[in-house]
């Protein structure tokens, strides 16, 4: 079992409301914002409507791999040619939030709405799932630590629990409650030089996990 420590932070001031409006500009909806030198802002217009790009993560080839919190898929896109694509999974109602990569260079994905957790090999195209152990639990947060477990956070049950996979056996290997309840943990990351996942929540916590060698 994972040991879980929180500790309270600061709340910082917050910015009159006329500033931060200053701060802000629109950006057209399902969207993916590229930074480039030296032309500027591009965006990749996303196909489906209202897609919502979300949690994303990086691979080693530069390709950003995206949840489509909006719709049932995710997206990738070629660095080069820039070209977006869309892979559909297979429930129409898969809301899919958060996303992370193991060594073997398979995409998982948690599935906010119907509480799965799925796999995506972008070799074969071939997707699976399983049903996360809470039920309708509502997973959010997730990393892959060294070992290639999976980790992510079941924010729908109160306490909130944070559940381990290994892929290698196909089973659950993990569960552990949130001390302050977490509210909904929904970042985290994995730091390999001490074994542990920090993660932020509702609570106005922050969260250290010590993983299981």
């Amino acid at each position: 079992m994972s040991a879980i420590a929180t500790s309270s932070t600061p709340r910082h001031r917050r910015q009159p409301a006329r500033d931060r409006r200053r701060r802000l500009q629109k950006s057209p909806p399902g969207v993916v914002l590229q930074i480039t030198q030296p032309r500027g802002d591009r965006l990749l217009s996303v196909p489906t409507k209202q897609a919502r790009p979300y949690g994303i993560i990086s691979d080693p080839q530069g390709r950003p791999w995206v949840a489509l919190l909006g719709t049932n898929k995710l997206a990738s896109v070629d660095p080069e040619t820039m070209k977006l694509t869309e892979i559909d999974l297979p429930r129409m109602d898969a809301r899919p939030r958060r996303v992370a990569r193991t060594s073997d260079g398979q995409i998982w994905y948690v599935d906010y709405a119907e509480s799965y957790l799925g796999s995506y090999d972008p070799n074969t195209k071939k997707i699976r799932e399983w049903q996360t152990p809470g039920g309708r639990s509502g997973p959010y947060a997730m990393t892959a630590d060294d070992k290639n477990r999976i980790w992510f956070v079941e924010t729908i049950p109160h306490p909130n629990q944070l559940i381990g996979f290994n892929p290698a056996t196909g089973q659950f290997l993990s569960q552990s409650n949130i001390p302050s309840g977490g509210g909904s943990v929904r970042h985290m990351v994995f730091d390999p030089q001490t074994n542990t996942i920090w993660f932020g929540t509702d609570t106005q916590r922050m969260g250290r996990a010590r993983l299981p060698d």
